[in-house]
């Protein structure tokens, strides 16, 4: 075959059109799988450490709620001469015995009426809440970067499918130049091949843009954004198919092994509305307990020279509670008890209609992956490469072989859709039942 002008301008084309998908899957862009890039978010993911951190600062509260207050020492001393007078009397054996009066007292307030058991236990109920609130966020994090990646991963495969379709179609093209030149066809069934060609590069095109920003949503998922605020590249390095063919053979619990109630308050945003109301619960007893009083015990030494040289005290106080019972307090928590109690139950419902609904997408979509690529897309390519064959040798209408690779094409991408569906719908589930995407060893335990 003699190299033309033509054929050196659309070698050059293509290259340059292909420079940068070489640039971003060059060794730049990081590759990693789906358990890594979920790993690294709930290591890295604001969300995440902003949970951690209410962790933590719950965890302070414990601390505090399980201290006992500190006693107060005080001392002082009186009586001291200012106009120069004798700050004392003579014992006559040379000894002087000033006559400063000096009190020493140590004062301890007791909590009474189970103030700091309910203390205790609405921390206890708030630490439990944030615990379970992390688990929560993690939960929703890891299903975003599934939902990111697989994202990423339908839009690169509906690429590759569209430039392969592109690809098949230059083919012809170089067959229709050949078959136009000896006036076989006519102009305007080349320029329909060129057109249909050039569409399906502009949907790889499309499709290419939709992955690169898939995966930079997946990168801020992750919090690999630096100060700049660029994110690395990235490339993912499962592929759907093994991705759909994992999810396929997932074990997903039959319906009626787990009875619905015992999943519900598994997930981590039910127990963490139920820690809630514990310590609704626990604050309004302690609203209840401020009525009571809390006596502060006083245990006094007083020295008087030289009257009375040393004496001790005891004495205890506590406030009236004459004109505050603290009436609103208690209404205030009891409001807040209720609002909890309906938070929960709003909770239990979301939850039962969640695990109701990804059952059911991820049996939908097993069936659809089933229909889709199995049988159905080897037949269609069969068809594409017997109506090829034959509009090569002149067997076959224009007609016939863009429908066949359209329908193809359109298989093909279908295909990939039910693919991420399919991977996305397991994902779904394990969330609604309160799981990573993936499995966590911590789920053997």
């Amino acid at each position: 075959m003699t190299l033309t002008f033509r054929h050196v301008r659309a070698a050059l084309a293509a290259l340059l059109l292909a420079l940068p998908r070489l640039a971003g899957a060059g060794p730049s862009a990081e590759s990693l799988s789906l358990q890594e890039a979920v790993a690294r978010a709930l290591a890295r993911n604001p969300d995440v450490q902003a949970a951690r951190s209410d962790v933590a600062q719950a965890g302070a509260q414990l601390v505090i709620a399980r201290q006992v207050a500190n006693p107060t020492l005080s001392a002082s001393t009186s009586k001291i001469p200012t106009d120069g007078s004798p700050a004392g009397t003579s014992m006559g054996n040379g000894f002087f015995e000033r006559s400063y009066d000096t009190v020493v007292s140590l004062e301890q307030p007791l909590e009474i009426g189970g103030k700091r058991r309910n203390r205790r236990l609405s921390a206890e109920a708030a630490l439990a809440a944030a615990n379970a609130r992390l688990r929560d966020v993690e939960r929703a994090t890891g299903n975003a970067v599934a939902r990111a990646y697989v994202a990423a991963l339908v839009a690169g495969e509906s690429a590759g499918i569209a430039r392969a379709t592109a690809a098949s179609l230059s083919r012809s093209s170089e067959l229709a130049k050949v078959r136009f030149d000896a006036g076989d066809i006519s102009a305007s069934d080349r320029l329909q091949i060129e057109i249909a060609e050039g569409r399906f590069r502009a949907d790889a095109e499309t499709a290419e843009g939709n992955a690169r920003t898939s995966l930079v949503t997946l990168a801020v998922l992750m919090g690999a954004a630096g100060d700049s605020g660029q994110a690395p590249p990235l490339r993912p390095s499962d592929s759907l198919q093994a991705l759909s063919v994992a999810a396929l053979a997932s074990e997903v619990p039959p319906p009626g092994t787990e009875k619905a109630p015992e999943l519900i308050e598994r997930r981590p945003d039910v127990e963490s509305a139920r820690r809630n109301v514990d310590k609704a619960e626990a604050d309004r007893s302690l609203q209840l307990a401020f009525r009571i009083p809390d006596p502060t015990i006083l245990v006094q030494y007083e020295r008087e020279p030289p009257d009375r040289p040393n004496s001790a005290g005891v004495a205890v106080s506590f406030p009236l509670p004459l004109f505050n019972r603290n009436a609103g307090a208690i209404q205030a928590a009891g409001a807040a008890r209720e609002a909890s109690r309906t938070e929960l139950q709003r909770v239990r419902s979301r939850a039962a209609g969640e695990i109701a609904a990804a059952s059911t997408s991820l049996e939908t979509a097993r069936r659809r992956v089933r229909a889709l690529a199995g049988e159905l897309l080897e037949k269609a390519r069969q068809v594409r490469d017997t109506v090829a064959f034959a509009w090569r040798e002149g067997g076959a209408s224009l007609l016939e072989l863009l429908e066949a690779e359209r329908s193809l094409n359109d298989l093909e991408l279908a295909a990939a859709t039910a693919r991420g569906d399919l991977i996305q719908a397991a994902a779904d589930e394990r969330a609604a039942r309160g799981l990573l995407p993936l499995e966590d060893p911590r789920e053997k335990r």
